[in-house]
């Protein structure tokens, strides 16, 4: 089993109508749609929030019971709000985010929401996004995360978001620490850029983190593809041309589809994860978890995540993709 832990909140996906412009409720969350790329893709799956009683609340309570997704580490919170994450999108196709989060649920877990023991069962457990910034559920999920370090593998993709950062200096010392903690980092070259600054190499970044304590560091670039870097040397594999609607939820999937590999791998445990390493074959078609982008629960324009086993049409000349296919890293003694 893998628990994922942070947010659960709506995404309000801005749509024209007319002149004008329509905000669709979607739920979301990056740490959701992680576990819920997890559970489609045949995995036993758990998520740890604090959710409202709200009617928003209660439909991503039962959105998760309908997904497969465990839900015994969910804490409830009468008279508590359901955070709100308005999306539009520029004439580029880029999301902007505008959160509403005060009093939100999920945002105001403490140390007394954590479980007081692990099932034995989890393997690892995966922490990003808004809500390692949202006080005080950050501080809660920093110390869970250093704690469980110990005996579980430690997923983290930051997936900043910069305009809910209060303190950005305190967010990047304890970006650095959770990244020290860490087994599994992934990040974007749009975080890399904030965290890391504008004129900042992204593989280079992945190769430097993968000495800092993660035993794997993948960096993606959107069309471009994903640098994957074990030990201080990295891969650069690039991405299948596909016809895209948006990408909002993308890295969520990739990070869904990472962890179902490394688990299909075998490699889920703090011993096996430090034996991974850059396989050198085949490099230009690895990584066919990854998908065009997913949604948990999508516009009718956009593809849902996927479901173990289903393909994906691509306009290329070499036909359709199958969800399964090679990967770039293997078990092996670390050089």
């Amino acid at each position: 089993m893998i628990l994922a832990a942070g947010e659960a909140l709506f995404d309000m996906i801005g749509t024209p109508v007319g002149a004008g412009q329509a905000f669709l409720p979607v739920y979301g969350g990056s740490p959701l749609n992680v576990a819920l790329g997890l559970s489609r893709l045949g995995r036993s799956v758990a998520y740890l929030t604090k959710l409202s009683t709200d009617y928003f609340g209660e439909a991503l309570h039962d959105f998760m019971v309908r997904e497969g997704i465990d839900t015994r580490f969910v804490v409830r919170a009468p008279g508590a709000q359901t955070t709100l994450a308005f999306v539009a999108f520029d004439g580029a196709g880029h999301p902007a985010y505008s959160f509403y989060a005060a009093g939100a649920a999920d945002r105001s877990m403490t140390e007394a929401d954590l479980p007081a023991a692990l099932d034995p069962a989890i393997k690892a457990v995966h922490f990003g996004s808004i809500s390692l910034a949202l006080e005080p559920t950050a501080t809660t999920l920093f110390s869970f995360l250093k704690q469980v370090s110990a005996s579980r593998v430690v997923a983290l993709d930051p997936n900043v978001r910069a305009s809910i950062i209060a303190d950005r200096t305190l967010w990047l010392e304890r970006f650095a620490t959770m990244r020290a903690h860490a087994d599994i980092v992934k990040a974007s070259a749009e975080d890399v850029a904030w965290i890391e600054g504008d004129d900042a190499d992204a593989e280079e970044v992945a190769r430097r983190w993968s000495t800092e304590g993660p035993a794997v560091a993948f960096v993606t670039d959107g069309g471009r593809g994903v640098a994957v870097a074990v030990d201080g040397e990295s891969v650069f594999v690039p991405s299948f041309a596909v016809e895209v609607t948006d990408t909002v939820g993308a890295g969520d999937t990739f990070q869904a589809a990472v962890l179902t590999r490394l688990d299909e791998m075998g490699l889920l445990s703090k011993e096996r994860i430090r034996k991974v390493t850059l396989r050198d074959h085949e490099p230009h078609r690895p990584f066919r978890h990854r998908r065009r982008r997913h949604h948990l629960h999508p516009p009718r324009r956009r593809p849902a995540a996927p479901r173990r086993g289903r393909r994906l049409s691509r306009r290329t000349s070499r036909g359709r993709l199958e969800l399964s296919g090679p990967f770039p890293i293997a078990s092996g003694r670390r050089a």
